[in-house]
């Protein structure tokens, strides 16, 4: 699997961490280097999806707050009415905000437990 998001999350990675061979793919690295390599692509990539969800949540809020029901917020996200409404329950109804900026808080909350009770972060964050 090759995409551009991929080679972001590596050159993101590499940001991180400049010591990293030039590509997770390069020819020859040691399984050390190999495996350093793709746990560094796993932790941007996890930081990236972490990011996505909450620029989603953010979209998803603001169309609602414009007017988007769950049938248009299901169909911009590739969901059902169902669905949309089980990913964002309480948003589209009576404006739906204050709901779902609670939900919006414990899952951040959520995540950041995550981040500090990770032992494997590569990142230096946590414990």
């Amino acid at each position: 699997m090759d995409s551009e998001l991929q080679h972001l999350a590596w050159q993101q990675a590499r940001r991180a961490d400049p010591d990293l061979p030039e590509s997770p793919w390069t020819e020859g690295l040691s399984a050390d280097a190999r495996r350093r390599a793709w746990l560094a692509m796993l932790a941007a990539l996890t930081a990236a999806e972490r990011e996505i969800t909450t620029l989603t949540a953010h979209a998803a809020q603001r169309a609602a707050e414009h007017g988007a029901d769950y049938p248009a917020l299901g169909a911009a996200a590739g969901l059902t009415r169902q669905g949309a409404r089980r990913r964002w329950p309480g948003l589209a109804a009576r404006g739906g905000a204050a709901a779902f900026d609670r939900r919006a808080e414990r899952v951040a909350a959520a995540h950041e437990q995550l981040l500090v009770s990770d032992p494997v972060n590569i990142y230096g964050h946590g414990n």
